[in-house]
């Protein structure tokens, strides 16, 4: 896949389980942190999520390859269909220096008004911003 957001991690002492391994429940706090960065630079500022949120309503991950302490590691993330209210994603945790996949995911993000306490639908702004981002028409 080639992906046009990558977003360096670093691999902190805690984030290791006991047998020596980047614990699976912080690899999710990985895809956060390239989730957000994605948001904030295809948005071009941060974004007031209290107007309207995308949020995880599905996600199917793949632990591929363990993680480990001295491992540089990036997360890519790219948006490949936009629908009514929702956007599919796919991230994967890649080795920067191998570039061996480590952990692959997709995921289904639902628009979301905190005020409505609904879903509603993705902004137009947002998806044209996606589009133009990915240089392509996904939809």
């Amino acid at each position: 896949m080639n992906c046009k957001h990558k977003k360096k991690i670093q691999i902190r002492f805690g984030d290791i389980d006991i047998i020596g391994h980047v614990n699976n429940g912080v690899q999710l706090s990985y895809l956060d942190l390239g989730r957000l960065d994605y948001f904030e630079q295809v948005y071009g500022q941060t974004i007031n999520w209290n107007d309207a949120a995308l949020i995880v309503a599905h996600l199917d991950i793949d632990f591929l390859a363990p993680i480990l302490l001295k491992d540089q590691i990036e997360v890519h993330t790219h948006i490949h269909k936009i629908g009514t209210k929702s956007v599919s994603m796919t991230q994967t945790i890649v080795d920067r220096i191998t570039g061996d996949i480590k952990t692959q995911t997709t995921q289904v993000m639902v628009a979301f008004s905190q005020k409505l306490g609904q879903s509603i639908e993705v902004p137009e702004t947002l998806k044209i911003r996606i589009r133009e981002f990915e240089d392509v028409t996904v939809g």
